[in-house]
C-alpha cells in the first residue's frame, strides 16, 4: 500500500485492520526516498515474486510506475483517489509552488494551505487535521521534493492500464476535486474491466473520510479476484 503526499502508513490504519489475518499487507514509506527510481527498485527487491499494488493519491501514480516496471510480478492494482494522466503544466505549477512554499515557509504551512480542500466537509478536516499535520511535518525534505518532483514528471498510466491483464479498482470520492470523476471515467475508458466504486459525501482523502467503505471495496476486490492464491489470502 502506498500513501499519498506527504503521508505515511498512518493513512491506511483503518484498511490495514479490516484486512488483518486476510492479507499480508505492506505499507510502504517515502522517509528514506532520495530518488524515485532507486527507491522503486528497492521496493520490487522486497516485495514477494508476485503481488498486488494499492496507492492513494500520488500512490496510485507510484503504483503505476511499479506496474509499469514489473508488469508480470503484479496480479492486481488499486487506484483510490488517484489518476493516470501524465503531467501536465497545471502539475508542474503546483509542485514548483508546494517545493517553494516548503523552502520558505515549512511543511506545516504546506500542510495547511493545500489539505483542507481535500476533505469533503469542515467536520471531517477537523477530525483528521491533527493527523494530517503529523504525517506532513514528519516527512524529511527531500523525500517532500522527489514527491513533488514525480506529481510534475509522471509519464502517461493510461496506456499501461490498457496493456494490464490483471485486476483494477478504482475508489474515488464523489466530492474529490483534486481528482473528479472525469480522471476516473477516463481511466475506465482506457480499461473497461476496472471496478469502479464511487463513495458519496467524499472528498479526496478517501482512507480517512471513508474508512470502511475503502476497506470493504478493497476486501471485495481481493476476495474475487481468480488469480489469488491461498497463500496471499485467506477470506
Amino acid at each position: 500500500m502506498l500513501p499519498g503526499t506527504l503521508c505515511d502508513a498512518r493513512i491506511f490504519t483503518a484498511q490495514k485492520r479490516s484486512l488483518r489475518g486476510k492479507a499480508n499487507v505492506i505499507c510502504a514509506s517515502y522517509s528514506g526516498m532520495k530518488d524515485r527510481t532507486q527507491w522503486l527498485q528497492n521496493c520490487l527487491a522486497r516485495l514477494p515474486d508476485k503481488f498486488y499494488v494499492a496507492g492513494f493519491s500520488l500512490g496510485g501514480l507510484l503504483a503505476l510506475e511499479l506496474l509499469r516496471m514489473a508488469k508480470q510480478r503484479v496480479l492486481g492494482i488499486a487506484l483510490i483517489a488517484s489518476n493516470a494522466q501524465s503531467a501536465n503544466s497545471k502539475a508542474q505549477r503546483r509542485s514548483a509552488m508546494l517545493r517553494r512554499l516548503w523552502l520558505e515557509r515549512g511543511p506545516s504551512i504546506v500542510a495547511k494551505h493545500v489539505k483542507p480542500a481535500y476533505f469533503h466537509h469542515e467536520a471531517e478536516r477537523r477530525q483528521h487535521q491533527r493527523l494530517v499535520f503529523a504525517m506532513a511535518l514528519q516527512t524529511p525534505q527531500r523525500s517532500a521534493f522527489e514527491e513533488f518532483a514525480w506529481a510534475a514528471k509522471r509519464p502517461d498510466g493510461l496506456q499501461t492500464l490498457r496493456e494490464f491483464e490483471g485486476s483494477v479498482l478504482v475508489v474515488s470520492g464523489q466530492q474529490d476535486s483534486l481528482c473528479p470523476r472525469f480522471l476516473q471515467q477516463e481511466m475506465l475508458t482506457a480499461q473497461p474491466r476496472i471496478q469502479w466504486r464511487e463513495i458519496a459525501r467524499c472528498g479526496h482523502f478517501v482512507p480517512l473520510e471513508a474508512p470502511a467503505a475503502l476497506g470493504n471495496a478493497l476486501f471485495h476486490w481481493l476476495v474475487n479476484d481468480k488469480q489469488l492464491t491461498a497463500a496471499t489470502f485467506n477470506p
